[in-house]
């Protein structure tokens, strides 16, 4: 059971708006090694939407993932601090805004919804740790998507990533939060669990 912090310090420059300012819309949807993995989260993401079910996708880029879980809830946003982001929401039709909801772990203008997704996310934080303790916390999440590479190491990982993590170091990262772990499905080079409390 393995994590590997891969910065040293407080804050690592892969985390910060500074970082991300002016790197190119990431469309995940339209390509192929994360279309499988966008689909199993959004699988995930509508197992856990109940009748009257409400979600927020945190760090949710360009809103791929938004445009193919939004019907399940009564209502669907999203927030993304990377302006090249902002182009894919009207494409898409989905409600976002441009907001960096991890510096002060969400702040009190971030709305989180009944269900929460978080993928391809919490290995470029600085305190993935902290957030998702901060989730499980909060009343509002009953339940957590979340998604990262699941065969990055200390000596092989993008060099945007903060954190790499192997399959039960996953786990650990989500049970030592205090959730619970519903489903974990390795999908090609990702890991994607789906959390309760």
């Amino acid at each position: 059971m393995t994590e590997w912090k891969l910065f040293d310090g407080g804050i690592p420059l892969v985390s910060t708006f500074e970082f991300h300012e002016h790197r190119e819309r990431a469309a995940h949807l339209e390509q192929a090694h994360h279309e499988l993995r966008l689909h199993t989260a959004a699988r995930m993401i509508r197992e856990s939407a109940g009748p009257l079910g409400t979600f927020s996708d945190l760090g949710c880029g360009d809103g791929g993932l938004l445009s193919l879980v939004q019907g399940s809830f009564t209502e669907a946003w999203g927030y993304d601090f990377q302006p090249s982001n902002e182009a894919g929401w009207k494409e898409r039709g989905v409600q976002a805004e441009l907001k960096d909801v991890f510096s002060v772990l969400g702040g009190p203008d971030i709305e989180l919804g009944n269900v929460v997704a978080c993928t391809e996310v919490l290995e470029h934080l600085a305190d993935p740790h902290g957030v998702l303790k901060w989730l499980h916390d909060d009343p509002v999440p009953q339940h957590l998507v979340c998604s990262s590479p699941v065969n990055e190491t200390g000596d092989y990982h993008d060099s945007c990533h903060a954190w790499a993590w192997d399959y039960p170091g996953y786990e650990k990262l989500a049970t030592g939060a205090g959730w619970t772990v519903a489903e974990h499905a390795v999908v090609g080079m990702f890991q994607v669990m789906r959390l309760r409390k």
